[in-house]
């Protein structure tokens, strides 16, 4: 059986960025959801593990790569949403610049937020230096390993209403895209 780490970005101490309705932090949104993907991962038959930086003892991203390759997961998705001061909004993942199956699963998975959300996609990020966004976090897994950021839910209103309003669509459409994957592999 395939297990699949459903890591939590942030902590709940830093909590990250806040929806632009200021109702969550990425901590606490995907606190509140993150059960649906594990759900249908279940139901399609894997192991899905939620976790989070501070079980791992720590807040950085460092934290949450050793708290997936704790519990041996064959991928490991991290969940965030994003902002920016530019007023820019869509879809993107991030995935290690050297990991095929991992750019295979972000792909996927990718594709499957865009038709959900109908929000601009901003396409695959890949992380290679020390100054991307979730450097520690793709170094250190010893599994494919993806962050999503699926709006802009922090600074852009028409992300973050989508976000909310279609999260249920959301959360399913990502487990069948990580069932994809590993039907592909």
């Amino acid at each position: 059986m395939k297990t699949v780490a459903l890591s939590i970005g942030h902590s709940p101490q830093d909590g990250g960025s806040v929806t632009t309705n200021r109702k969550y932090s990425e901590y606490g949104f995907w606190k509140l959801h993150i059960g649906r993907v594990k759900a249908e991962l279940e139901r399609l038959g894997y192991k899905a593990v939620v976790c989070n930086r501070s079980e791992a003892g720590g807040k950085t991203p460092l934290f949450a790569a050793r708290r997936c390759n704790e519990i041996g997961a064959d991928l490991a998705v991290e969940f965030h949403f994003n902002g920016a001061d530019t007023g820019i909004g869509g879809t993107e993942t991030l995935h290690w610049y050297s990991s095929k199956n991992g750019k295979k699963a972000a792909q996927l998975i990718q594709t499957a937020m865009c038709e959900v959300l109908r929000l601009p996609d901003r396409g695959l990020k890949p992380v290679r230096y020390k100054d991307d966004r979730g450097y520690y976090y793709f170094k250190e897994t010893d599994m494919p390993a993806l962050m999503l950021e699926p709006a802009f839910a922090s600074s852009h209103v028409t992300d973050c209403d989508r976000l909310e309003t279609r999260i249920d669509e959301l959360c399913l459409a990502i487990a069948r895209a990580i069932d994809e994957y590993f039907k592909q592999a």
